[in-house]
Order: C-alpha cells, then sequence, then structure tokens
C-alpha cells in the first residue's frame, strides 16, 4: 500500500514497512508467538532468535526489540534478518491493517528512541536512559 494512510484520528507517513518497524518492539518476553508451522520454516539461522518459555517457542526480545529486526541507524531503516522465514504473526501484520494500525499508534516513539541508544551507543556515549 503505497501514500499515506489514515484512520479516524491517526496518520502514518508514506513508505514502507522499513520506515517504521514499531511492530518489532515490545517489552513483553512473550510477544511474538513461534508456533510449530513457523519452526518448521526457519533454519537455524533463524531459530536462533527464538526460545521456549517453558513449552512454548516465542522470538527473542533484546533491548526492548525483536533480536530479528536489524536497524540501520545512518538511513533509519528497520528490516527483518529472517523475512523469509519470520513466523506467521508477523506476516499478518500487513501495512495499513488494523493490527499494524493499533502498532502504530501505541508505539510512536519506539524506533526513534532505539536509533537514539544505537547513535549513542556508536559514538561511544551512554544511551539515553541508562
Amino acid at each position: 500500500m503505497s501514500g499515506a494512510v489514515t484512520g479516524a484520528t491517526m496518520a502514518f507517513p508514506p513508505g514502507d514497512c522499513c520506515d517504521c518497524g514499531r511492530c518489532c518492539f515490545s517489552e513483553l518476553p512473550e510477544y511474538v508467538r513461534v508456533f510449530g508451522v513457523d519452526l518448521d520454516r526457519m533454519d537455524d539461522a533463524a531459530q536462533a532468535h527464538t526460545h521456549f518459555i517453558g513449552n512454548r517457542c516465542f522470538m527473542r526480545l533484546e533491548h526492548g526489540h525483536c533480536t530479528a529486526l536489524q536497524i540501520d541507524t545512518d538511513k533509519r531503516r528497520f528490516t527483518c534478518a529472517i523475512y523469509e522465514a519470520r513466523p506467521d504473526v508477523c506476516r499478518s501484520l500487513g501495512r495499513g491493517t488494523g493490527g499494524c494500525l493499533g502498532e502504530f499508534s501505541a508505539k510512536a516513539d519506539r524506533p526513534d528512541v532505539e536509533v537514539g541508544r544505537l547513535v549513542a551507543l556508536r559514538r561511544g556515549g551512554t544511551a539515553p536512559g541508562q
């Protein structure tokens, strides 16, 4: 979907998912459930981004985002290291869907905070909030 998408109270900028990345951010360790069908699709490199809590599998999170999220701070781009093998729940978050709009609204500052943290760390400084 191209161009601005508007909801009743929000609009998000034109571009693509790689300009946003909000759906990859969470503080909840059980945020992205990985089912058997997802694991079957994943090779060893993709499975390295998962972990089990009890007998349930989830994507691993570090620094408040999925470990498969690759952040290019210079271009402010957010890509998935395992895009072709990503879990079904990630596949369901197409740009402009209800889930996408909810993530966009609820996590408006997350990508900016993480880009700022990574830039500070790259410069050898202390990340904001640490």
